[in-house]
């Protein structure tokens, strides 16, 4: 056999025809399986694509959230509550039938927390003016309804600054950090990066340009695991878990929230973030008390 005869069949007529009908008996699994193999390369690409946008907050069981917090006086410039006056309207509190509990936390406590949490995603501006401020009374209500009672027995109180429903911290342990995007609300009027969107001469909503250069810029930063979504929809959900009657003065903004592998890489995302056309601020996720 000649070398042209090993490389091309040499023209061997049983041969040829043994092939032609071999491929013409298996042709339509040749084409399935072409289509299979194209169909999974497509939807490995769609699933990588997919991984890479935002999600949507976690899927899990959501119930009232029913603690308030109680500010005594220490503002710079006002009398501050003394001891003696904190505990006489911590034993108020705890007399109550509405409250089930009652926990203090000292201003300077507030203060170390705010900026251990500020430093943790790298605002140092804001760390180092974490001042204390008064002593806070944290209360667990019996009843979402029975917080009303509480304002009002609180207006008998020595040095009370403000008493207030505590926002639900629904991300905590689920991400290190939030971005809150441009909205119609009075911090996005106020936010230099909402005032550089803006749309027909006034201040406008963040726009799908602008969330997805934040998107991009996020998953430069080093450890970024999952980004998640919470539109206004879902914030309001929240907001109402702990103020049923909750009623918000403009809709509220959307917000991305990140969660790193490691905390510690969350230090890059203030300086990378929040000067980006689109952000009103970023802010760090409380951990659970």
């Amino acid at each position: 056999m000649t070398y042209e005869e090993l490389a091309f069949g040499g023209g061997d007529p049983n041969r040829e025809s043994w092939l032609r009908s071999w491929m013409a008996a298996h042709i339509r699994l040749l084409i399935a399986s072409l289509v299979v193999l194209s169909l999974a390369g497509a939807g490995g690409w769609y699933l990588y694509e997919r991984s890479w946008l935002p999600q949507p907050p976690p899927d899990v069981a959501l119930s009232p959230f029913l603690e308030f917090e109680v500010v005594m006086c220490g503002c710079s410039g006002i009398t501050a509550a003394t001891v003696e006056q904190r505990q006489e309207t911590e034993a108020m509190l705890r007399a109550m039938p509405q409250v089930t509990s009652v926990k203090v936390k000292s201003g300077q406590e507030q203060a170390d927390q705010r900026r251990r949490s500020y430093e943790g995603i790298g605002d140092i501006r804001r760390a180092e003016g974490s001042s204390p401020g008064g002593d806070v009374l944290h209360g667990v209500l019996r009843r979402a309804q029975d917080f009303p009672a509480i304002v009002e027995k609180m207006k008998s109180a020595p040095r009370v600054s403000t008493v207030s429903r505590s926002g639900v911290n629904f991300w905590a342990g689920k991400a290190e950090a939030e971005i809150t995007l441009c909205g119609q609300d009075f911090m996005s009027r106020a936010a230099p990066g909402c005032r550089q969107s803006k749309r027909a001469g006034a201040a406008g909503a963040v726009t799908e340009e602008e969330k997805a250069a934040i998107v991009a810029r996020l998953w430069d930063l080093p450890g970024v695991q999952t980004i998640y979504f919470q539109d206004p929809g879902y914030a309001l959900k929240l907001a109402k878990l702990s103020d049923p009657d909750y009623k918000p003065d403009a809709p509220m903004s959307g917000s991305f929230f990140v969660k790193f592998s490691d905390p510690a890489l969350a230090r890059a995302i203030a300086p990378a973030i929040e000067s980006m056309p689109g952000v009103v601020a970023v802010w760090p996720v409380l951990p659970k008390e």
